[in-house]
Formats: structure tokens, sequence, C-alpha cells
């Protein structure tokens, strides 16, 4: 199995974004709204999405339908999730520090 590294590179339109993830527009406009995704470009016509953009918005996705949350809770729930790992890295460098004393 390989792992692919994903792509910051910004290059599909909102359209192509859509199409590529199967959602509506609307549903991709209530996301970055929320602040689940951040795009760049002055207005929804000129917004670039990367593979990354992909990814979160699949898994904002999967929260949404699977829990039954509203955009605003899958924001706050990706949010958490993403302290939770963080939290989770810092407790394993912390971990092999302390075996290395």
């Amino acid at each position: 199995m390989t792992d692919k590294v994903l792509s910051e590179d910004l290059d599909l339109l909102l359209e192509d974004f859509c199409e590529t993830c199967g959602l509506s527009e609307s549903r991709v406009l209530s996301y970055v709204e929320e602040g689940v995704i951040s795009v760049q470009g002055e207005d929804v016509k000129r917004w670039r999405f990367s593979e990354v953009n992909i990814v979160q918005v699949q898994k904002a996705d999967r929260l949404e339908r699977e829990l039954r949350l509203n955009p605003a809770g899958v924001a706050l729930a990706l949010e958490l999730m993403s302290e939770i790992e963080d939290l989770k890295n810092q407790l394993k460098r912390l971990q092999r520090t302390s075996q290395q004393e």
C-alpha cells in the first residue's frame, strides 16, 4: 500500500470540487461559512480548492450524515477531533522523552 501525500495546491473551482465530492454547491458553501474548510479567492466564482479540502469535506459530510449534525456542529466536532489528535501527539512525545531519561 502506498501512502499518497495530499496536495495543498489550489486547483479546483467550486463546480469541479462539488462534482468531485458529490455535494451540492449550497452544502459546500455552508461548510465554508462555518469554517470547516478554508478557500482562496476573492469571491465564490474565483474560489480554489485543494485535495486536502476534498478530504476535509468528505469527513464533514460523513459526520453530518452519520451523526445528524448541522454544519456548525460538524465544524465543532472537527475542531475537537483535531485538538484530541494534537493532545495524543503531545502525550506520545512526552512518553518518549520520559522513557529516554
